[in-house]
Parts: C-alpha cells; structure tokens; sequence
C-alpha cells in the first residue's frame, strides 16, 4: 500500500463541504460515540452542584453534546447550565444549537462560535472542557492543552477524547495528507502534549469500539482515511481493513475502534 500511495502522491483532503455529513455517515457504522456518551454522562452526573458551564470544542453536529446536555439539565432541572459549542464548521454549529434547542430546557443557555478554538471569542471559567476527536487537527497540542486549562475554573476538568494510532490509524498515517504544516495527532502525542503543558493526568480510559466497514461507502472509506482515495488504492484499503477485522461478541468481523479519554482536573484556588 505504500508503495501505491508513493505512486499516487499527496491525496487531496476532506472537503469542507461534505465533512461532516461523512463524519455522521461513519459513526452510524461505529458503536464508538455510544461508548463515549456512557463515559461522559457517568463523568458529568457526579456534578450536581450549583450552575454549570461546559465548553465543547469541536462540538460537530450536537449529537454527543445534546445527550451531555440532556444529562446535566436533567440532574437538577432548574440548576442553570451553559453550554458552550466551537466548530469551524457553519454547518456544524448550526446542528449544534438545533440539537441543544431541541431539550426545550428553560435551564440551558446555549452559544456557538464558528472558528477554531485558538480563534473562538469564549471567556471562562467553565467546569468542564471537552476536545472529542477534535485535538487532532490543533496546530500545536501543548500549547491549545495550556490555553485550554487556563479557561478552567475551580475544580473544572479538562476531557480529551483521542484515538491511538492503532491498525486503523495507521492507514491516516499512511494516507492523510498534513493539516496546515502538520499531521494528526494521536494519543502518544496528547499524552506528551499533557506531559510538556506540565499537566497531571487522571487515569486514561481506553473504550474498545468496533467499527463496521464490510460494505462502506466510497465516502466513508474516505474519511477513514482522511484522504479522498483514488481507484487505485481503494481495493487495497478494503483489502487492509478486512485483514485486520476481529469478531466482535456475536461473530461479526468489525475493525478494532478504540479511543482513549485523557482528563486533567483544576484544584480549587
């Protein structure tokens, strides 16, 4: 496969346009963003005090946000709760504020911002940060991880959900062309991100997704990718994700999906 992607040259990227209508394309073939509601709704019900102020960068189309939300407003229905979006993505932020408005809790205030985060108009503190499957495309991950912390409040926490670079990520490596300058940054980068922000990480949490891709689309064999692919390399992609695909519990052969969930807390000042 390397030696058709040196043939091909630099493949194009993911357009603007069509990302995140690709992105929800792919999740419906994952039980990954399953998995990671759970965890950040078991994370977000210990908080049960006082008003709340969460921040989402790269906050996509409010599907995981919503369920959070949903969570936080239901806990104690008239602590007031602020929810914050980012998103570069008109589009996505659009969804964003639909799926949040669509609660109809009197209790949740909700802001979006379209731009990146180092660019977003957002004041602190908030209780909680969120980077779900968005510190990849950062342009430097200590120093976003610094700026990051510093919109915390007391006792605020700091979640980044990051994929390994794993038999899938491998194929990003590979194919995926560089993002303004840089590549994508998988979790041993988050982790030495943390380290050189000078940040002391909880205990990482690993969640075992698998993810379905027998009989994928063009497009989301591309986003898998993060690369459009040209006709050559598209059978060696199925070729490689087929070999690499365990039987999940009922026998089903699934690619290997896992993510991990890095958090930092703020102690009270």
């Amino acid at each position: 496969m390397i030696s058709a992607r040196a043939v091909a040259g630099v493949l194009p990227g993911l357009a603007p346009a069509t990302y995140a209508r690709d992105h929800a394309c792919f999740e419906t073939r994952s039980d990954q963003r399953r998995l990671i509601a759970d965890h950040l709704v078991t994370v977000l019900a210990d908080r049960r005090i006082g008003p709340i102020s969460m921040l989402s960068v790269g906050c996509g189309d409010g599907a995981l946000d919503a369920r959070l939300a949903a969570t936080l407003a239901d806990v104690l229905p008239t602590r007031p709760v602020r929810y914050v979006g980012i998103d570069p993505y008109a589009g996505s932020a659009a969804a964003f504020v639909a799926a949040l408005s669509d609660l109809d809790r009197e209790s949740l205030e909700t802001q979006v911002h379209v731009a990146t985060f180092d660019e977003a108009p957002v004041a602190g503190p908030f209780d909680v940060i969120t980077f779900v499957h968005s510190m990849y495309y950062v342009p430097r991950v200590a120093e976003t991880l610094r700026a990051a912390f510093d919109l915390l409040g007391p006792g605020g926490e700091l979640i980044v959900v990051n994929a390994p670079r794993g038999v899938l990520n491998a194929l990003v490596g590979v194919l995926a062309p560089p993002l303004e300058g840089h590549r994508q940054w998988f979790s041993d980068d988050v982790v030495a991100g943390f380290a050189e922000a000078g940040q002391q990480l909880e205990e990482i949490v690993t969640l075992e997704g698998r993810l379905d891709l027998a009989v994928a689309s063009d497009a989301v064999l591309d986003f898998t990718v993060q690369a459009r692919l040209t006709p050559e390399l598209r059978p060696l992609v199925r070729a490689y994700l087929h070999a690499v695909s365990v039987p999940d519990a009922s026998g089903e052969m699934r690619v290997p999906h896992p993510v991990d969930v890095f958090c930092v807390k703020r102690s009270d000042l």
